[in-house]
């Protein structure tokens, strides 16, 4: 997609990836999918996970499509769209606590009770593989037409798979990730310091996560190291605003945060930029 509107504001030429129009309003169900395919092929009795919603209703998706159950831990401060799009699935949820470690606990003593297979949202192979064909479509629609992919940054699972992916196939096209500035991942990057709380405040409720996974750090370090954008509250709401107006398209926050780092923040040498919007499941509070 692109904004004849927003590419004056900005100066250059904009693309933006639609995944917030992606089946369950977001790019997770890519790498859902996927694991939900290898754990039957395992034999998995069913799947589990803990997830503020994308991931969550992506999963209880794929699952419901292959015919395996689901079990989705669920922070309280979800949001209730969020909430609602699990429930249609017919998949089961569990509450827990707002915090990683109590999403965690939860879901791994609910795993080892049930013998689910547990799917990480972020910090799992099989969801990072799945992601990676984002990557082949843009190169393969628009590759010829970009020198950036800007994405939001929350565990680190679809950065970490176009970061490994266009590095690898086109090291010329700049992955730059966009954080909530409490964030400070170049702080984790560059100097190995990690982020001194687990969950951050934040409107992206997507990206809350403060820590990037295991498996997604040192693939970010190698390729993205001194390419990361901090953005404010006040411009994801601009960026939010600017997007649901101009190019009439709902997207989520955490979608918002990938073009406030556009907007605001774009480094001067980058001329043609593709921003991904991530996923498009808003809380009607935001409308009502």
């Amino acid at each position: 997609m692109s904004s004849e509107k927003i590419d004056r504001i900005v100066g250059v030429p904009v693309l933006f990836k639609a995944e917030h129009l992606q089946k369950t309003g977001s790019f997770k169900v890519r790498g859902a999918l996927n694991s939900a395919i290898l754990a039957k092929q395992e034999n998995a009795k069913g799947v589990i996970a803990h997830s503020s919603g994308n991931h969550g209703q992506a999963l209880a998706w794929a699952a419901q499509k292959i015919g395996l159950s689901c079990q989705i831990v669920v922070p309280k401060n979800a949001p209730i769209s969020k909430i609602d799009g699990m429930k249609e699935y017919k998949t089961d949820l569990v509450f827990c606590e707002s915090t990683v470690i109590d999403r965690e606990r939860v879901c791994a003593e609910q795993s080892k009770k049930l013998g689910y297979h547990f799917v990480n949202p972020y910090d799992c192979e099989s969801m990072i593989n799945g992601h990676a064909s984002i990557g082949f479509e843009i190169l393969d629609q628009v590759g010829d037409q970009i020198d950036s992919i800007f994405v939001s940054i929350g565990g680190g699972g679809l950065a970490s798979s176009l970061a490994f992916l266009i590095g690898n196939l086109r090291p010329d096209i700049s992955v730059i990730l966009v954080e909530p500035e409490s964030k400070k991942l170049s702080n984790l990057l560059e100097n190995r310091i990690p982020c001194p709380v687990d969950t951050l405040e934040t409107i992206a409720d997507g990206v809350r996560v403060a820590h990037v996974g295991t498996l997604c750090e040192p693939i970010l370090r190698n390729y993205c190291s001194g390419n990361v954008v901090s953005v404010k509250e006040e411009e994801i709401k601009e960026a939010m605003k600017l997007i649901w107006t101009r190019m009439k398209q709902r997207v989520e926050p955490s979608a918002a945060l990938a073009f406030a780092g556009v907007l605001y923040h774009k480094p001067a040498h980058l001329t043609r930029p593709l921003v991904m919007l991530c996923g498009g499941n808003v809380d009607l509070d935001y409308v009502i």
